[in-house]
Order: C-alpha cells, then structure tokens, then sequence
C-alpha cells in the first residue's frame, strides 16, 4: 500500500513539473505577470508614446491579462497599436487597464488592425482618429494609416500609426507608401508636431534604403530610434529574427523635444522571458518615446 502511495505521489510531482502554463492566482488580485520594473517607462512631466504590434491580437486566451500588466507597467499616454484583430478583445482590454482609457480601431473585420488605446487621465483632447492615404490601399496592404489628432499642454499633435507590407519582394510597396507618408505630411501637416509611429516592417540602415526619402530629408524628419536600429541586437523590436522593424519618425518640430526612444523590454521581466513573451502576447516588442513639452 505504501509502495502504491509513493508511486502516486511521484506521478503528481511529475506531472506538475510538466506544467509550462503561468500560475494565476485567482483569489489575489496583486499577483503580477511582469515581475520586475521596465526599462522605459512615462512619467507626469513628459509625453509618453509607444508603438506596438500585439501579433494576431488576442493570440492567446491570456494575452489581454499580460498586455494589461505591461500598459499598467508603462504608464504612457498613447499606445498605437498593430494587428488587432478583434475589437471585442480591444475593449474587454481597456476596462481592463487602471485608469480611464478609451479604445479605437481602424476597422470591424476579423484581420490584424491597425488601433489606438488613449490614456484619457492624460490626453483629454483629441479627435476620433481615421485613415488617410486610402488611395494608395495597395501599397500600404489595406491597412492604410491612421491619424490621431490630439492636444497635449496646448499644443497640437499629428499622430500617423502604419503598419507596412512586410516581406521579401515588397520593398517597393513599402517604398511608395513611405514616400505617400512624407508627401502628406509635407503637403497637408507642415510646421505641424507630426510623429509616425508602426512596424515599418524594413530596416532602417539597410543600403537599397526604402526609407531614403525621410533620410535623405534629415532637416525636416528624423527617426529617434536609429541609433537602436545600428546598434545592439540584444535591443531590436523583432528579436527572433533578429531585426529591428518598428520606428518612431518625429518631423523637425520636434526635434529638440525627445527625451528618449527606447524598444521595451518586456520580455526582460517576464519568468520565462523571451519565450513566455512569444506564446502569450507578441513576435514584437514595443517601442516607446518621450518628450518633453513646455506647458
């Protein structure tokens, strides 16, 4: 009997060694996913923007619990965010969030949108955002971008969120909608505050450059997050490539206002880090910026 009791006992341990899923503690509502501070994270006295794609959002039955831990963890203004493809989900992760948030997504259909989720404590005024550049569909894969206006210590602010054709033989569709982007902006927002933010889905330093046409513009644009893009791996928004494929483009309004451009680190403060990021919310990490903006 004895014998039969250890074998059982054994069966149980392995079992539950076995069991890679995270702990959720239901009866404590303090229990944390993120187990440590970020690396980049807003405060009061800065405005606080991240660019993220959430791949296939929700792409696990607990993504909406992480990612709401990470925005909680954040503490930003503005997130633009990339493939969302349920806007049921998309809310059910605002009430989520501490604070008051409001939600926007660029369209109703079951594919990856493009979206908005606005930290209404902070950003009290701004318009209902909406697509631009729709003649150029293709281009951009339907996704076309989608415009945020807002006010922040009363100044107005353009911001573009894009998510571009990815792959190998559409540079030149992620060329042409780069060069739809700096035309727009040139023609419809200039001596505006304009920041583009997305998963651009190209390298920033490659030599065939698609983005020559902001590069080759350096008085008037410049991507905060070159210096990411040149440097580190261990730093890169697509770590399982590696590549770095998600950019912050300011127009020169304000280029003296940028405190820092960092990709978040999530994964850094997650048990099973990379791994655990992977399976429950994202290929992709974020990417965030702050600037500093007088009152």
């Amino acid at each position: 009997m004895k014998y039969k009791l250890l074998i059982l006992l054994s069966l149980l341990i392995l079992s539950c060694s076995e069991n890679t899923n995270p702990i959720i503690n239901e009866d404590n509502e303090n229990f944390e996913l993120i187990n440590s501070a970020l690396n980049f994270m807003g405060s009061g006295n800065s405005l606080d923007i991240v660019t993220w794609n959430i791949e296939y959002f929700p792409k696990h039955e607990m993504t909406s619990e992480y990612v709401k831990e990470s925005i909680d963890a954040l503490n930003v203004d503005i997130i633009a965010l990339q493939e969302i493809t349920s806007s049921e989900e998309l809310n059910y992760l605002k009430g989520l969030l501490t604070g008051n948030w409001e939600a926007y997504r660029s369209g109703n259909g079951d594919w990856g949108e493009l979206a908005y989720l606005i930290n209404t404590d902070n950003i009290s005024s701004y318009s209902n955002p909406y697509t631009i550049l729709n003649g150029f569909s293709y281009d951009f894969a339907w996704r076309e971008p989608y415009l945020l206006e807002f006010v922040y210590n009363n100044e107005n602010f353009y911001l573009i969120n894009v998510h571009l054709k990815c792959c190998d033989g559409s540079e030149e569709r992620r060329r042409n909608s780069n060069e739809a982007i700096h035309n727009y902006i040139i023609s419809s927002l200039n001596n505006e505050n304009v920041i583009v933010v997305g998963d651009f889905n190209d390298l920033l330093i490659d030599d065939n450059n698609v983005f020559e046409i902001f590069i080759n513009n350096s008085e008037n644009f410049q991507f905060t997050d070159y210096d990411i893009a040149s440097g580190e791996s261990a730093f890169w928004s697509f770590p399982s490539w590696p590549s770095h494929l998600d950019h912050i483009l300011i127009t020169n309004e304000l280029f003296n206002s940028v405190i820092e451009t960092e990709t978040v680190l999530i994964d850094n403060s997650l048990d099973e880090f990379f791994s655990e990021y992977e399976e429950y919310i994202s290929d992709h990490r974020p990417v965030g910026i702050s600037l500093y903006i007088a009152p």
